[in-house]
């Protein structure tokens, strides 16, 4: 499977709804291109991501918006190789989770959110959502899994924070996919994150026919 057949199959029945599909990519990118950034990137490119650039291109838009609904709709943007990764600590020195002498006094358990604030710095987000969510990948592990990041995570709650939504880029686009790359309609991750710790439940009514793809025959 390709990740431009899961946009295609998407747009082609999108746009079968009367609506109209924005879907707009930068120029794919070259093999040379793709190992200049990686080893200049200061969290490491992994290879499903870089795979994306190349066959998608470097910067994508992604978006429809339904003509009798504004809570349902579909804004997904991939920001280009070169504004992804960071390039240096500067970049993510304000971070929380690059703080070393920070003790997380708001936490349930400060000893486990130093923890998870240590894996954190493997994790290069490449999906901002409006409220400084992101989804990320866990750069640690390979193939890197795609993980939900609250942004504020260290702000009550247990000192967790990385729900696993999925075991690969591939994986997550495909299953986004069958939504027709729709937000929840609280715009909300967390709604649908599943109770067991993994995953996302696409079956959600946060997310709207008729835009579900209809099951493959």
């Amino acid at each position: 499977m390709r990740y431009f057949d899961l946009f295609e199959r998407v747009t082609e029945h999108v746009r079968r709804q009367g609506v109209k599909v924005r879907f707009e990519s930068g120029e794919p990118l070259s093999a040379s291109v793709i190992e200049r950034e990686c080893s200049e990137a200061f969290i490491p490119i992994p290879p499903s991501l870089a795979d994306f650039y190349t066959e998608i291109g470097n910067g994508m838009e992604f978006g429809w918006s339904s003509r009798n609904d504004d809570r349902l709709f579909a804004n997904h943007e991939i920001p280009r190789i070169e504004a992804c990764a960071p390039k240096s600590y500067d970049n993510v020195s304000w971070l929380t989770e690059w703080k070393d002498n920070y003790e997380f006094p708001h936490v349930q358990d400060p000893v486990l959110a130093k923890t998870t604030a240590l894996k954190m710095r493997k994790w290069l987000p490449f999906i901002h959502e409006g409220n400084g969510d992101s989804f990320c990948l866990d750069t640690s592990q390979d193939p890197a899994p795609v993980v939900f990041n609250q942004h504020d995570w260290f702000d009550g709650g247990t000192g967790h924070n990385g729900h696993r939504v999925a075991d690969s880029l591939m994986e997550f686009y495909s299953q986004w996919s069958q939504v027709c790359f729709q937000l929840p309609r609280s715009l909300w991750w967390p709604d649908v994150l599943n109770k067991n710790g993994t995953g996302i439940d696409w079956g959600s009514a946060q997310f709207q026919e008729p835009f579900r793809l209809p099951a493959r025959q």
